[in-house]
């Protein structure tokens, strides 16, 4: 590739920027206002409930499950169901994508948001149990790293739960399918937990 040819294919490339927590919930607290208007129910998912649940990794938007549709003006429609809305905050717009699926994962997301926690902040968030879940079949790299480091923390996913969930999804038989492929990542976290325990003992 020559430079011109270089120049020309990456001309239009613009890094996206991180957003920070206070940005992503600013922008969430707009849409959440008018979903409150409408009486929507919704939930925090995303990198921003991570950034709730202390894992303060990158993330360029933020992602709110909904009951509905929202009466509002959009900028463009997501292939599993929902739009984007871009939020101006300050100097600066942030997406905020409002999911309703419309595809073979819409149980999954319906009971999620059924099943959201409130936190002290007034804040609706995705429980840790069905963020994981959605993690895990979601399978990206960047899913499976926030599964990976949301099974480390002491006390937050309880594991039964997990497999209630998956049992009132897909029945007993499935369930033990999905939970036999989610024991990789149980396994492996423990394993990571592990050395993490003894580099602050090596401290």
């Amino acid at each position: 590739m020559t430079g011109d040819e270089f120049q020309k294919k990456y001309a239009a490339v613009v890094p996206r920027r991180d957003i920070t927590t206070d940005e992503g919930l600013k922008a969430a607290a707009i849409i959440v206002e008018q979903a409150a208007k409408e009486g929507v129910e919704y939930a925090i998912a995303g990198g921003i409930a991570m950034h709730i649940f202390g894992y303060l990794r990158a993330t360029h938007d933020v992602d709110l499950l909904a009951s509905k549709m929202l009466d509002l003006p959009y900028e463009e429609k997501l292939s599993f169901g929902g739009v984007s809305h871009h939020i101006p905050v300050g100097e600066r717009k942030i997406i905020v994508d409002v999911i309703v699926r419309d595809d073979l994962y819409r149980n999954y997301y319906e009971a999620a948001l059924r099943d959201a926690y409130w936190t002290k902040d007034g804040w609706r968030v995705v429980s840790p149990e069905w963020m994981v879940i959605l993690k895990y079949m979601a399978a990206r790299s960047k899913d499976l790293l926030d599964l990976l480091w949301m099974l480390r923390q002491p006390g937050l996913v309880n594991r039964d739960k997990v497999a209630k969930l998956f049992e009132e999804i897909l029945g007993e038989l499935g369930a033990d399918a999905a939970l036999k492929g989610l024991e990789q990542y149980y396994v492996q976290a423990e394993i990571m937990k592990s050395g993490d325990e003894n580099g602050r003992q090596e401290r």
